[in-house]
């Protein structure tokens, strides 16, 4: 048999110095398998949850399809994203410490659940999974995840459409009270008017402050606004909370002002100046006033408070 004959310009290379001899196989980091075993347990419940929940949040969906009062609705939970995504460097950095009274809590929100299906209460099925959502959290992380999600979980109330009692039970006064205002600035500009109940009589017309301009839409969205103001604002939370009182009267002078606009427009126009394009922007350009208001009546309060002596919280 022939000798093999190997190529002089090929050497072969103790095994220690072959290239990539050194390097361990390949593995994942123990950091990486620490942060899933973390996430793994969340992961888990939250897709229960979210199987459990999903004939109630899809009833909800489509009452932010069908009334206009909560058309914002879709807005709220992409804002509520956006929060916990602003905190995300935060919750990695907090320590993990569960807490049982979580359990308690999810508890607390099944039996609301049970309830709410068996008396056909949609309202207390869908309050039962914000408090549903932030018991997993205290009962999988603690109180300090808990601190750091609580407030954009808080913020998805305002998605939630309000219960039928609740919601008549605020627009009648709404009503009255925005005729009455508008009544009392139209007569402060020279225009004899009469206020009877939700109605405003005219010499030529007579008004009727409709479900729709009880201001019930503007006051949700104004809340909203208000929140997130407050939150953001840099003071005690006694502060905060006097800025997002601020909210109410803002709103419900706002749409009294708009009432009034459409008096003004009724008397020296006619009936055709409460409806239409026009009545429409007056009520965005309201609005936005209100709102500027409200900014500025915000950054009083944050200096007000800011200089006053410090004391305990």
């Amino acid at each position: 048999m022939g000798s093999v004959r190997r190529n002089p310009a090929i050497t072969e290379r103790p095994e220690a110095e072959r290239p990539g001899a050194d390097r361990p196989p390949l593995a994942v980091a123990p950091a990486s398998l620490s942060q899933l075993s973390k996430l793994a347990p969340a992961a888990i419940l939250l897709v229960v949850l979210l199987a459990v929940y999903i004939p109630v949040l899809i009833e909800m969906v489509r009452d932010w399809i069908r009334d206009p009062n909560y058309n914002h609705g879709f807005l709220i939970p992409v804002v509520s994203a956006y929060l916990l995504w602003t905190n995300r460097q935060k919750l990695r950095a907090q320590t993990r410490a569960p807490s049982l009274l979580g359990l308690l809590g999810l508890l607390a929100a099944g039996t609301m659940l049970i309830l709410g299906t068996a008396g056909a209460e949609v309202f207390t099925q869908r309050m039962s999974f914000l408090l549903m959502l932030a018991s997993l959290v205290l009962f999988l992380y603690g109180w300090g995840h808990l601190r750091l999600v609580g407030f954009p979980i808080a913020f998805m109330f305002f998605a939630i459409p309000l219960p039928y009692v609740i919601y008549y039970g605020l627009t009648g006064p709404l009503q009255a009270l925005a005729a009455k205002l508008a009544v009392v600035g139209l007569k402060g500009a020279g225009i004899p008017a009469v206020v009877q109940g939700n109605m405003i009589h005219l010499p030529q017309t007579s008004l009727e402050v409709a479900e729709a301009c009880s201001g019930i839409r503007s006051l949700y969205a104004f809340l909203a606004v208000g929140a997130l103001v407050a939150q953001a604002t840099p003071i005690p939370l006694w502060g905060r909370l006097c800025i997002f009182a601020l909210t109410i009267p803002l709103s419900v002078a706002g749409n009294a002002v708009r009432v009034w606009g459409s008096g003004m427009g009724a008397y020296l126009i006619g009936p055709e100046a409460t409806t239409g394009t026009v009545h429409e922007l007056f009520g965005i350009v309201v609005f936005i006033v209100a709102l500027g208001i409200f900014v500025l009546l915000k950054k009083v309060v944050g200096k007000l408070w800011s200089s006053a002596p410090s004391s305990p919280s």
